[in-house]
């Protein structure tokens, strides 16, 4: 059951600004301009059009979610960068993408489970505006009169979709969600949901609990962040993105598997649960490559005991 909190206007926006967060929002940034060559390739031609033509795989299969004693974590992966993440007090969702299309992209693989077999949502998290991490649609099917947190200049795009609260934080800022400490962290990305509005943040959430830290970084290519993070933080579990590296402008702005396993390293983590593959094909890349490649590098560093590729709708207890 949820915990209860007390009501506020629906449309209360709290920010929590800091001094130096223009600054951080400069030195991760990335470079936005596509490379010379770009357009060599077609990606109308050679990735979407026959993405149309291409049969959804997965198969909705009803979860059985596991009692969760305290200390434990549950992490049940949905799909792309969307997590449940269960503990013995409360459930938090996090980027939570039920939508079958992205505009004219088209998913091609099912979430894990049908969004009514959710069990009650506590909180929801969300990295970043694009649209394949903040779904309209779905956080008005998931909003219960629950706090939601969200980068500053995000909360805009929420406010209105039956949450209770908008927590907005800057880097290295924390709110409280009852057990949870939530923390912002950098991360090499964009935050525009259009071309026009740059002013929206972006990052990664450090969540602690129960002596334990699940770390979920948002879309991000590789950075010298990594080592500040694992410097603030213990990271127990690291939620890392590991697709769309072969992005069709030729842009720098998702890591590949092998460096993934490179910010795992840099992290300090102890267990490294791979996302944002699978679902949306965002670059050229086939859509089985970045795992394939994961392991093959998380072998060659001597890490592949302490990566966890998981199925999507299948709980496991770490």
């Amino acid at each position: 059951m949820p915990i209860p909190f007390s009501k506020k206007s629906r449309r209360n926006v709290v920010r929590q600004s800091s001094e130096n967060g223009a600054e951080n929002k400069r030195s991760t940034r990335i470079k936005l301009r596509p490379r010379s060559d770009w357009h060599k390739r077609n990606f109308l031609t050679t990735v979407l059009i026959p993405s149309l033509f291409t049969k959804r795989a997965g198969d909705h299969v009803q979860p059985h979610f596991p009692k969760i004693r305290k200390g434990e974590i549950c992490i049940t992966w949905i799909g792309h960068a969307s997590f449940l993440i269960q503990t013995h007090e409360v459930n938090v969702l996090i980027d939570p993408i039920w939508s079958k299309w992205l505009k004219v992209i088209k998913r091609l693989k099912q979430p894990g489970f049908e969004i009514h077999h959710l069990p009650s949502i506590d909180f929801v998290l969300v990295t970043h505006a694009h649209f394949d991490h903040l779904d309209r649609r779905t956080l008005a099917r998931v909003a219960a009169d629950q706090p939601i947190v969200v980068p500053i200049g995000v909360g805009n795009l929420v406010h209105d979709l039956g949450f209770n609260i908008v927590h907005e934080l800057d880097y290295w800022q924390a709110v409280k969600l009852g057990p949870l400490d939530v923390s912002l962290t950098p991360c090499a990305h964009w935050g525009a949901r259009f071309l026009a509005d740059l002013h929206r943040a972006f990052g990664g959430f450090v969540i602690a609990v129960d002596g334990r830290t699940i770390f979920h970084c948002g879309d991000s290519a590789y950075f010298p962040g990594f080592k500040e993070i694992g410097k603030r933080y213990q990271i127990d579990i690291a939620l890392l993105p590991i697709g769309g590296y072969d992005a069709p402008t030729g842009r720098e702005v998702h890591m590949n598997p092998e460096q993934a396993i490179q910010a795992f390293e840099e992290l300090g983590g102890k267990t490294l649960v791979p996302m944002h593959y699978g679902s949306f094909r965002l670059g050229y890349e086939p859509l089985d490559e970045p795992p394939a490649r994961l392991l093959t590098a998380a072998r060659a560093r001597g890490v592949e005991d302490r990566v966890l590729v998981m199925t999507e709708g299948t709980p496991a207890v770490l």
